[in-house]
């Protein structure tokens, strides 16, 4: 059975440089893409879920992978189901609830890089860029080759840059 693997916010990378958000989706083809929901696995309601984010439907996909985790018998599925939330959230900006996914997703399965990229994507979006360069380097000690994870860290580092910029030198660190 052919594994497919999917992360709403897997590419978050460019999207931190410009004003809206926009799902991606891991390339099941990649060996990076090891975490996420598999489609055609045990949890059809989180796999639509997953799909549907990545279309665009976001309110349809956040409902359809809340009703797959109450379901979801993996720890690492319901990490994964929980990331996607994460990046659901994100999309329609609601911080708290993307950081709350986000950090259930973490405390589920410590392992997966999408999660913390995603989670630093929220942090990011909060101008909490110092926090999203933490979550950016826990997922490259992860998966050190992650072209996501470094394209992430290089529009967090420059957004952290344009903010100190306009930052009165008072409140400079």
């Amino acid at each position: 059975m052919a594994r497919h693997y999917i992360s709403p916010l897997g590419c978050v990378s460019l999207i931190l440089a410009l004003a809206g958000w926009q799902p991606c989706v891991a390339d099941t083809t990649d060996p990076q893409a090891r975490s996420g929901i598999i489609l055609g696995g045990g949890n059809a309601l989180l796999a639509e879920g997953s799909m549907a984010l990545r279309e665009g439907r976001i309110a349809e996909g956040i409902r359809l992978t809340q009703e797959g985790l109450k379901d979801a018998t993996d720890p690492r599925e319901a990490a994964s189901g929980h990331s996607n939330l994460c990046g659901g959230y994100a999309l329609l900006r609601n911080w708290a609830q993307a950081l709350e996914e986000c950090n259930a997703a973490i405390e589920l399965d410590q392992g997966n890089w999408q999660s913390f990229n995603n989670r630093a994507a929220v942090h990011a979006g909060l101008g909490r860029y110092d926090l999203a360069l933490a979550d950016l380097r826990s997922g490259l000690a992860l998966e050190p080759q992650s072209s996501t994870l470094h394209k992430s860290l290089a529009v967090v580092e420059h957004n952290q840059r344009v903010m100190n910029k306009r930052a009165p030198p008072m409140l400079r660190s």
